[in-house]
């Protein structure tokens, strides 16, 4: 569903109040202080709708503030805007520059199922789109379903060795420690977890999940936890908790679990991402953030201010300890150096480094979908940018996860521009043009 709008300032806005017409009605553009208002064709992905349902999508949760009406969404320059059922105006945090290459890069992708968050660090979501289409393998013609960015429908494959990180260093495993290994390129198998002659090779943890390498993840996560601390970690972590954006079609869940109980094969290969647990695209974002802030997770928002006033602002939770936090974000960075995603990161302009974790997992229902991930920020020494893609490829893709993720990346750390207008935006990333 799409709806043209145009806002209409002038002695109505001089009141305190605006009018929306349909575009069938509206007159020509007017000038104010110079800048030129014109007609805005706003899309769903803008956060403040109804979509669609999705098959096998859960119903999103309930929200703390009130909800946007689906047909009072505009955009005036570089702020979006959601009119409240009480009549009163919503800004949200949505950078139109990062909004619109997400939907692009949507597009581009011709997923059948696709998502993407761009956050602030300060929890301030810049970009939240999905997309969806009626053919099961994909195409040109793609439904705007923002959904697919909060609620949970997707396995969260190996961005899960995140959580299995964490635990393994909360477990005095230290990152840099030699580990034996064989095979763990696409599995894990029962001979993966004990010390073995067929162990030909030895790297540590950080390679692990640098290169995804699941033996070594599986192993590790055998020797030195239980099912019980595995699951407490995720806990710990967020994985299971409400993601609350203020508008109800939006609201939804960072991730599910259901790891095994027994301490077995099951368990390892739970460990490495194969099954067990679940995220959403915002979830995604929301990880990768707790390790870009030390630990702290932002509180996600998208309404920045109502009738012009700011929204009291949730404050960040600690959810692990910084040195557990800083060394899994230590290994992140070999993702993107070096291993699963140095394809794409490797051998760019060389003034930022990019800490991240890419994911792939192929499932059969409702249809076969091979799922890319990628979560992660940039820089890895300061975040500015925090960037979770999820693309549900058909088995004839266009685009991987990470490929998108560094795009949104660059333009976000590209040459910078002010953005903050009269003291009111100040922080907010400076974004370059397309």
């Amino acid at each position: 569903m799409r709806r043209s709008v145009v806002l209409l300032l002038g002695a109505v806005a001089a009141a305190g109040g605006l009018t929306l017409l349909d575009s069938n009605d509206a007159p020509p553009p007017v000038r104010i202080d110079g800048a030129a208002l014109a007609e805005t064709a706003i899309q769903t992905t803008t956060a403040a709708v109804m979509a669609p349902a999705v098959p096998g999508v859960a119903p999103a949760g309930s929200a703390k503030v009130e909800a946007a009406d689906p047909d009072g969404i505009l955009r005036d320059g570089d702020r979006y805007f959601a009119q409240l059922p009480n009549g009163k105006l919503a800004e949200l945090t949505l950078d139109p520059q990062l909004q619109e290459l997400a939907e692009s890069l949507l597009n581009q992708s011709r997923v059948p199922r696709g998502a993407i968050v761009a956050m602030a660090p300060d929890g301030r979501i810049l970009a939240l789109a999905g997309r969806r289409t009626e053919a099961t393998t994909g195409g040109k013609d793609g439904i705007s379903d923002p959904r697919l960015a909060t609620s949970v429908w997707a396995p969260s494959a190996s961005v899960f060795k995140l959580v299995t990180a964490a635990a393994l260093v909360h477990a005095g495993v230290d990152p840099e420690a030699s580990v034996c290994y064989h095979g763990g390129i696409r599995s894990v198998m029962e001979s993966n977890l004990a010390d073995s002659k067929k162990d030909n090779r030895c790297e540590n943890l950080a390679f692990g999940v640098g290169h995804s390498q699941n033996a070594i993840l599986g192993k590790l996560a055998y020797q030195k936890l239980v099912p019980q601390t595995l699951e407490a970690e995720a806990k710990a972590l967020g994985w299971s908790a409400p993601t609350i954006l203020g508008i109800p079609s939006l609201d939804g869940t960072a991730g599910e679990l259901a790891l095994p109980d027994q301490h077995d094969l099951e368990f390892a290969k739970a460990a490495a991402g194969f099954h067990g647990a679940k995220l959403s695209v915002l979830g995604g974002a929301l990880l990768a953030a707790t390790f870009a802030n030390a630990g702290q997770q932002p509180a996600p928002r998208l309404i920045a201010k109502i009738d012009g006033q700011p929204v009291p602002v949730a404050p960040g939770r600690r959810m692990i300890d910084a040195s557990a936090a800083d060394a899994v974000a230590k290994m992140m960075v070999g993702t993107c150096a070096d291993g699963s995603a140095s394809r794409s990161f490797r051998g760019g302009k060389g003034r930022y480094r990019v800490a991240g974790k890419t994911g792939t997992l192929t499932t059969d229902s409702p249809f076969y979908i091979e799922h890319s991930w990628f979560v992660g920020f940039a820089p890895a020494d300061k975040p500015q940018i925090i960037v979770s893609v999820l693309l549900g490829n058909p088995e004839d893709w266009w685009l991987r996860g990470h490929e998108a993720a560094r795009k949104l990346i660059d333009r976000a750390l590209g040459p910078q521009t002010a953005m903050s207008r009269d003291g009111d935006r100040e922080g907010t990333l400076a974004l370059a043009t397309p």
